[in-house]
């Protein structure tokens, strides 16, 4: 009898057709339980102890599992879905980890009766592109100029956020910080520039925020927004009226496209020009936005002047030193002359130097290297302040707020690189540190957010959370469409999508349709136990609310009850829920496609 031929190196250990799939689906469903209770306004905080004993206390889902390890690879997988989310759309990191949990979840029923992955991925996909099309018909427009609203959907983004005590100080402080870092096209009034107009599919315009005057026409008697009424009723139409509406959606695109080819809207640049500065001591009703910019740095020389009006300042990436070989040199001297002439040289090129600098009469130079004793002799002599080994992107953040230009050589140094935005320097000293404050700038297209607080725990959380709000502000100002919070969007997607799994799905994709329509349901009904209330009953109340076409009704987090969320003004961007749904589906289908782990195993000598 031959021998078995050995392929694997057998010292690995590997897991192969169904134990695979079913590993990585418990996988999945165990690090969605990790984050289950953080989600809501119930939220419980998580305490991360990590190797160099430092505490982590949040309950920001990607915040919780950028801190755990693990060895799964379908766990490290689904911990790079919460990094996707948080960098895509800043919000909805737990939810999307509960979500993909729940739909690994539903696919085991379906593996076990012997369905092939491929005919359940199949109707996976069908599920997600309805379930975009829904979500964009019971979208809703906000006027993203009015701040009331704006401060309200922020209020709802971090209501689930250890901040919440702190709501309308971290909302203004939010919404301030992203207006003051906008960047508008040239065109003043942007006609045709809110071109995410031509993302709504459903036959009527989306109308405002019920709640605002303009939406005052756009409600129904039973309160719920025109629009959210019409997407109910535009549910139940045929597939030929669905294509017309997919046409019709197409044709608005096209004519958008037309009105404005190509036009740069909007930069919302959050990560580079924002900057959080933690300073701990004092209240947390201390922070505040500041209209320029604050950098943990002293001027150079004690002679220098702390407090300037109206200063000009010239940005530099260059060392105001005596300039070095690039490689190691040598000089041999042997007469004592000499030495005094090389002396001479390093100080001549020096004055040559701060002569460049003074011709422009600048009361402030900043520089990203090194500034000599010298340098600094000569400078002082003419009043002028300097600051060194700036940071490069702080010295972006200056340049942006005061409109001075960086110049990487003295001899390049012209009229126009010289900054005058800033209204005042000053170096103040908070707690044992002295801090440089460039604020009362003009247009400042860069801030700093400064947060005060008690421990260094507290500030990292707030600054998490924040983070979170600006990126909530970010998202609804590139795309101004809401959809109702509190699970009401996750309810109405899922009562949609089982009506549809009934009538216009056929064959054996009709159970994982269905199935994408169940593990929807994750979202309310995590929110109704995290509240303490009665799932089954509030979930039943939900479904029959929605099938009647009740689309804002969702989850009083706080009482774990149902409510309208059109009479709470919780709303979420509509960005935001698409990422959540399209992640989700996406990594439960690529988890569902593996099926084998080979994974090696250390020699053992």
């Amino acid at each position: 009898m031959q021998s078995p031929v050995i392929v694997v190196n057998t010292s690995k250990q590997r897991e192969s057709g169904r134990k695979a799939q079913m590993s990585n689906i418990a996988a999945g469903k165990t690090v969605a339980d990790v984050v289950r209770t953080c989600l809501g306004p119930r939220a419980m905080l998580k305490m991360l102890l990590d190797p160099m004993g430092g505490i982590t206390l949040t309950n920001d889902g990607f915040a919780i599992l950028r801190e755990c390890e693990v060895a799964h690879p379908a766990a490290k997988s689904m911990i790079e879905l919460s990094r996707t989310q948080d960098d895509e759309v800043g919000d909805g990191t737990t939810s999307v980890i509960i979500l993909a949990g729940e739909m690994l979840a539903i696919s085991a029923p379906f593996l076990e009766r012997k369905i092939h992955p491929v005919i359940i991925l199949r109707g996976f996909q069908k599920a997600l592109e309805d379930a975009q099309d829904i979500l964009r018909s019971i979208a809703v427009r906000v006027d993203t100029n009015d701040r009331k609203q704006m401060l309200a959907l922020i209020k709802s983004a971090i209501g689930t956020k250890f901040v919440s005590r702190w709501n309308d100080l971290m909302c203004n402080l939010a919404l301030s910080a992203v207006q003051t870092v906008i960047r508008r096209s040239d065109d003043a009034e942007f006609a045709s520039a809110d071109l995410p107009v031509a993302k709504i599919t459903d036959a009527e315009p989306a109308k405002p925020l019920a709640g605002s005057d303009a939406s005052a026409a756009g409600a129904t008697d039973s309160g719920v927004p025109a629009t959210a009424t019409a997407s109910v009723a535009s549910v139940s139409a045929t597939a030929a009226s669905a294509a017309v509406a997919s046409t019709d959606a197409a044709s608005k695109k096209d004519a958008a496209k037309s009105q404005a080819p190509d036009v740069d809207v909007r930069e919302i640049d959050i990560k580079r020009f924002v900057r959080i500065e933690k300073v701990p001591g004092g209240e947390i009703e201390e922070s505040r936005v500041l209209d320029g910019v604050m950098i943990n740095k002293d001027v150079v020389h004690p002679k220098m002047r702390r407090h300037i009006e109206n200063p000009r300042i010239i940005l530099l990436d260059c060392p105001l030193e005596y300039k070095k070989g690039e490689s190691q040199t040598n000089i041999e001297i042997t007469r004592e002359g000499d030495w005094s002439r090389v002396l001479e040289i390093e100080e001549e090129q020096i004055r040559a130097i701060c002569d460049k600098i003074v011709a422009l009469k600048p009361d402030l130079v900043i520089t990203e290297k090194g500034v000599s004793d010298l340098a600094q002799h000569y400078l002082v002599k003419h009043n002028i302040t300097a600051l060194r080994r700036m940071r490069k992107t702080d010295n972006n953040r200056i340049a942006r707020a005061t409109g001075a230009k960086i110049v990487t050589s003295v001899d390049e140094l012209k009229e126009q690189d010289v900054g005058t935005g800033c209204g005042l320097f000053s170096v103040e000293k908070i707690g044992d540190e002295y801090f440089t404050f460039l604020t009362k700038c003009k247009d400042p297209k860069a801030c700093t957010i400064l947060l005060r607080g008690p421990g260094k725990d507290t500030l990292n959380e707030i600054d998490r959370n924040l983070q979170d709000a600006m990126c909530v502000a970010r998202n609804v100002l590139f795309n101004p469409y809401l959809c109702p919070g509190g699970g009401a969007t996750e309810m109405a997607l899922s009562v949609q999508l089982a009506q549809r799994a009934k009538s216009d799905i056929p064959g054996v994709e009709q159970w994982p349709y269905a199935g994408v329509a169940e593990a929807l349901e994750v979202i309310p009904r995590t929110l109704i136990q995290n509240g303490g209330g009665n799932a089954m009953r509030t979930l039943t109340e939900l479904r029959a609310k929605h099938a009647s076409g009740l689309t804002t009704w969702g989850v009083d987090g706080e009482k774990g009850i149902s409510a309208d969320m059109n009479d709470y003004g919780v709303w979420e961007p509509l960005a935001v829920k698409l990422q959540t749904i399209k992640t989700a589906i996406d990594s439960a289908s690529l988890l569902l496609r593996v099926d084998d782990i080979v994974s090696a195993t250390a020699k053992k000598h």
